[in-house]
């Protein structure tokens, strides 16, 4: 049975990354040597190293998160929010807003509003 998944995600700058990831969304770095793990709660990502900008700016990640406003202010004041990313209500009792880490990867944030 499946029981979790986890994206794997390219990686220009496999440092870099893990600095963006500790420094600015609150993520451990387990760095395997041109590949890494993040850790955040219950949250995790790997990454590869990856010489392909194009593959990293099509690579997106959506990752479920509880007080999305909360969440929102804290990663605003480091100015990564996308501009045409903000906070919006989305379809079928979703909010959500986005993030391009250092890669060009997008992160999608969301909530579950409905609960």
């Amino acid at each position: 049975m499946i029981q979790k998944t986890i994206p794997v995600l390219p990686a220009i700058n496999i440092k870099e990354t893990i600095m963006f990831y500790e420094s600015k969304l609150g993520f451990t770095a387990f760095d395997l040597g041109g590949y890494v793990v993040m850790k955040k709660d219950d949250a995790e990502l790997h990454f590869f190293l990856c010489a392909d900008r194009y593959l990293c700016e099509n690579s997106r990640s959506y990752i479920q998160v509880s007080n999305i406003e909360d969440l929102y202010i804290e990663l605003s004041a480091l100015n990564i929010i996308l501009p045409n990313g903000k906070l919006a209500d989305k379809n079928r009792g979703l909010k959500e807003f986005c993030v391009r880490d250092n890669n060009g990867n997008l992160l999608r944030f969301a909530e579950d509003t409905r609960k």
